[in-house]
């Protein structure tokens, strides 16, 4: 069917990190994209393209939506919740239009939503992997999913996320040398001593630039090389669509989310820093017929200009609202540029907004950023393009009337929008909960780090920060200024290397030490819902409790310690439960996650239902000493406020015991899912590689090692209450806890029970 008889095909390759300057068809002296050149000569190329709202999250609920970061409310990498419902995105309104869509390596994301399918693949890397394949990993997976989309009748939208130009910069051989011939470790070279002395970045860069490194050239040859090396892969792309005789029938664009500062302003090998470094991304439209060959536009243009020129180019009329303007009016000459002065905000590793003019660059700081640098920055663009000497001292009369021009321009989006500007809104935005803004820029010098490529790849889900690796060969939790622990207190929506979602979920009692694997999992990428508590419990939990209550009815109490679980494994589920538990888990089963899942201890309650429910799920049964469980209070220890009937008591101690025996009984009496796995605390706290290498296994995912106390095992030794209960023998030996001390207790209650 020919682009006549159905709307065109859109294919998007949005690039992460990419530095227009260090792409040849923008004029860097190396050929970095020779395919990309080629392209742009095939279609239209945009010369001032830029990313007005920094970092990747911002950016791409721009490119995506159309809107500014007022119309997204998106200005932080570390965005808290979904992006805001009062907008579309360009997968939305596609779908609404009849097309099939798919998203390829960005379904974690809150820009990404709305796509019918997502597919991910292994975008990262380190020096102990070795050279990183990023591009042709998204080939693998893209190119038959082309191949799939070519044989429905319906157009598609594709996106593909590439991550080459970011860091970590392995491109493959022998585009690793391609651009560099020297000595990396010649010991008379010492430009990259600033680079190594930068702590805050120190130990990610040590995960995948040689320790042994000497010239900053080489680093920024291998970023060189990944251009060319995802240059080459892309070109693979257009000779597929060639020879399925679609290339003339797709709108095919080219953009990066945002730039790369590499050596320049201290920021070093990173995308933060308000620089043109940065903001200045490519954008390239291919679509015959409509989109004239071999044209360059010097107009001032932006993100939230591009969904509108899609929407016209495939004849899409969505009626959607966007700030943006369709950029044909510029390839037609209706006007020479759009706005050529703009609100520019970063929320990365610093907290900054300004004003650009075609002369100015004004950057204000909303707080001391770990740079130590001013808190007003003027740069005069066309006397020094490249922002080296800050002039904000000479020029207090500019730098008065760009921030009067600002603030009207922020007042004014404010009055439309109705809200207040989020850059103002953002609390935490660097990740470490409670800390606040930062007051001085030694503060945030000493607070924000960033580990391993494992902690890139989970900051990049948006996750809380990390801190610094132990000497262990796993990523360790972060400490704060303070000292305090930092858990993530929200998991995120990350990819795995595969494509099959993984749904994980904790079984085991409230303080049965069950926050070590929750936090565990949202550490190391596993999405656990939204919102968690500090203990890694999915919230609000009514509808788990009122779950909880209607399968309790079906479980006959027989007397003393015993219970007929057999009603729950035959009969049909009751309909009020599985509501109640989709409703819970909404936030869960709902997300595009490759790994995903829910800790709460009252899931063990429900568990003969729960593994009905959902038979392919990971279940982690976590068990813990009871007598060590039983010392602290928690919502499970009175059994009757979840509607299960027990012999109740007034001893607090005693109600915890039977609590604990009843969720072990439960489990017992319910056959176990083909994918169980039993991990004792003890284990977990006193032996933690061992366990987290079966815990590896078993998941088939990398797990972080985080921060635990030994001092929480055998805490019942020096307890002067009652601990020890008769009828708990026989599972304190099940388990293996050989220290079984003597019973005092409920020895009137054991012999009823028999």
């Amino acid at each position: 069917m020919s682009r006549r008889a159905k709307k065109p095909n859109i294919l998007l390759f949005a690039i992460d990190s990419i530095l227009a300057d260090h792409m040849s068809c923008y004029g860097y002296p190396r050929l970095t994209t020779p395919h990309m050149d080629r392209f742009a000569t095939q279609g239209t190329l945009f010369e001032r393209t830029y990313s007005a709202h920094i970092p990747t999250t911002p950016a791409y609920s721009s490119m995506l939506t159309g809107r500014d970061a007022f119309g997204t409310q998106v200005v932080a990498l570390r965005h808290k919740g979904e992006l805001t419902k009062k907008v579309k995105t360009l997968a939305e309104i596609c779908r609404g239009a009849g097309y099939n869509t798919t998203c390829v390596g960005f379904g974690w994301n809150p820009a990404s939503r709305g796509f019918d399918k997502y597919i991910e693949f292994s975008g990262w890397g380190s020096l102990s992997e070795g050279r990183s394949p990023k591009a042709q990993n998204l080939n693998d997976v893209a190119q038959p999913e082309i191949d799939r989309l070519a044989k429905e009748e319906k157009p598609w939208f594709v996106m593909l996320r590439h991550m080459d130009p970011h860091s970590p910069y392995l491109p493959p051989v022998p585009f690793d040398r391609m651009f560099y011939q020297g000595d990396e470790s010649d010991p008379r070279n010492d430009s990259m001593k600033p680079v190594w002395d930068f702590e805050p970045f120190r130990d990610y860069f040590a995960s995948w630039i040689p320790r042994s490194c000497t010239d900053k050239e080489y680093v920024i040859a291998q970023y060189d090389g990944a251009l060319a090396y995802m240059d080459a892969c892309i070109a693979r792309i257009f000779t597929q669509l060639q020879a399925l005789n679609l290339l003339d029938d797709t709108i095919v664009i080219i953009n990066g989310d945002h730039g790369e500062t590499l050596y320049d302003h201290a920021c070093w090998f990173d995308h933060h820093g308000l620089y043109d470094v940065t903001l200045h991304v490519p954008l390239i439209i291919r679509y015959p017929g409509k989109v004239p060959a071999g044209r360059r536009i010097a107009g001032y243009n932006q993100h939230k200009d591009l969904v509108p020129t899609i929407c016209e180019l495939a004849g899409i009329n969505s009626k959607v609202k966007f700030d943006g303007r369709s950029l044909m009016q510029l390839v037609r000459g209706e006007v020479p540029s759009f706005e050529s002065e703009f609100y520019i905000t970063e929320c990365t590793w610093m907290r900054k907004h300004g004003w650009r003019t075609p002369q100015w660059k004004l950057i204000v700081a909303l707080e001391p950023d770990f740079h130590f640098k001013p808190a007003v920055e003027l740069y005069n663009l066309i006397e020094d393009p490249h922002e080296d000497r800050n002039v904000a001292d000479e020029y207090p009369d500019v730098v008065k009337s760009l921030r009067t021009r600002m603030e009207k321009w922020i007042a004014k989006r404010e009055r439309e929008t109705g809200i207040k500007n989020p850059m103002l809104r953002q609390g935490d935005w660097h990740g470490h909960k409670g800390v606040g803004a930062f007051k001085s820029s030694k503060q945030a010098y000493e607070t924000l780090h960033i580990g391993d490529v494992g902690a890139a790849k989970r900051l990049q889900a948006d996750k809380e920060e990390r801190a610094k690796p132990a000497a262990s060969t796993r990523l360790s939790s972060p400490k704060s200024a303070a000292g305090a622990n930092k858990y993530a207190t929200k998991g995120q929506h990350h990819p795995g290397e595969e494509t099959e979602t993984s749904l994980i979920t904790v079984i085991g009692r409230g303080h049965g030490g069950t926050r070590a694997i929750s936090h565990t999992l949202s550490q190391s990428g596993v999405y656990m819902g939204d919102t968690l508590n500090k203990s890694g419990d999915l919230l609000p939990p009514e509808e788990m409790y009122e779950a909880c209550r209607v399968m309790a009815k079906y479980v006959k109490h027989q007397r003393g310690l015993h219970w007929d679980f057999s009603r729950l494994h035959t009969m049909k589920i009751d309909p009020r439960f599985t509501k109640l538990i989709e409703s819970y888990l909404s936030s869960v089963l709902s997300s595009p996650a490759v790994r995903k899942g829910w800790k709460i201890p009252e899931t063990t309650l429900v568990f003969p239902w729960i593994v009905r429910m959902f038979p392919d799920a990971y279940y982690v049964n976590w068990v813990r000493d009871p007598r060590d469980s039983i010392l602290g209070e928690h919502l499970t220890d009175d059994l009757s406020d979840f509607g299960i009937a027990y012999d109740k008591t007034s001893d607090v101690r005693l109600r915890r015991a039977i609590s604990w025996k009843y969720q072990v009984e439960i489990v017992r009496a319910t056959p176990k899912p083909r994918r169980w796995l039993t991990v004792k605390f003890e284990d977990f706290v006193l032996n933690q590689d061992p366990a987290l290498l079966v815990l590896e296994k078993f998941l088939g995912l990398a797990l972080v090692k985080i921060p635990v106390n030994p001092q929480a095992v055998g805490r019942w030794k020096s307890d002067k209450g009652p601990h020890d209960f008769p009828f708990l023998s026989e599972h304190l030996k099940s388990y293996g806890y050989v220290d079984l001390g003597k019973p005092k207790r409920s020895r009137r209650l054991l012999a009823k029970s028999r």
